[in-house]
């Protein structure tokens, strides 16, 4: 197990207990400082291997102006439905823009993957928990945002030969598309986003359970049980 992986499970512990504070007291503090703690952690405990090269690299440097655009996200939705997507959407096209330039530049690295999808993770969260607490979702869809560390966590504890995913085309567009879905949530129309983002979280939760097949051996499972 590396470093980053140790890291990964902390973080996906550590994040369920926070969005069980957010859900409790029903405010994101827990879950947004809980969020940046962990991802400034990751940077810290990734000095040297931040890039093939050593330094930081400017894909994580987009990477990190994503992590800081995220401390907005409550601000912006108390503001209004139109700043909470301008933002989201910028935060979405930097989204594109590190994993463009890590490729580019030779910049690609295990940290660098990390750092990315984990902030990916945490901003479907964040999207969740503001749809659910400042939105018109109701608190079940936290669950949407928790299935990535779920996932995590059934990783470290079943007997699977790799202890983290890879990352494929259709789940990057379905993420894409569960993202979309809970910003139309915060638009005056409940008949266009409430099928959406059901339809987007079944999607997600599919998306989770086939990568979990992929990844367990399916017939040593079927054999234990």
């Amino acid at each position: 197990m590396t470093s980053n992986e140790r890291w990964a499970l902390v973080n996906a512990a550590g994040l369920l207990v926070a969005t069980a504070g957010t859900a409790w007291f029903r405010t994101l503090d827990p879950l947004l400082v809980a969020g940046l703690v962990m991802l400034g952690a990751l940077v810290v405990t990734g000095r040297g291997r931040w890039t093939p090269q050593g330094d930081f690299g400017l894909a994580n440097g987009v990477t990190a102006v994503r992590v800081g655009l995220l401390g907005f996200l409550p601000l912006t939705a108390a503001a209004g439905a139109a700043y909470l997507i301008v933002l989201s959407l910028l935060i979405l096209a930097l989204d594109g823009l590190d994993g463009w330039l890590a490729r580019r530049h030779a910049l690609s690295s295990e940290f660098g993957a990390f750092f990315d999808k984990e902030t990916d993770a945490l901003f479907l969260l964040l999207l969740c928990g503001v749809a659910a607490f400042q939105g018109p979702l109701p608190v079940w869809i936290l669950g949407a945002g928790l299935l990535r560390y779920g996932f995590v966590l059934v990783l470290f504890f079943l007997p699977v030969p790799e202890t983290t995913e890879s990352r494929s085309t259709v789940a990057r567009y379905v993420y894409g598309c569960m993202i979309g879905a809970l910003l139309a949530s915060f638009l005056p129309y409940p008949l266009l986003y409430r099928p959406l983002v059901t339809v987007a979280t079944a999607a997600l939760l599919f998306s989770f359970v086939r990568s979990l097949w992929e990844v367990v051996p399916a017939r040593q499972a079927l054999w234990h049980w």
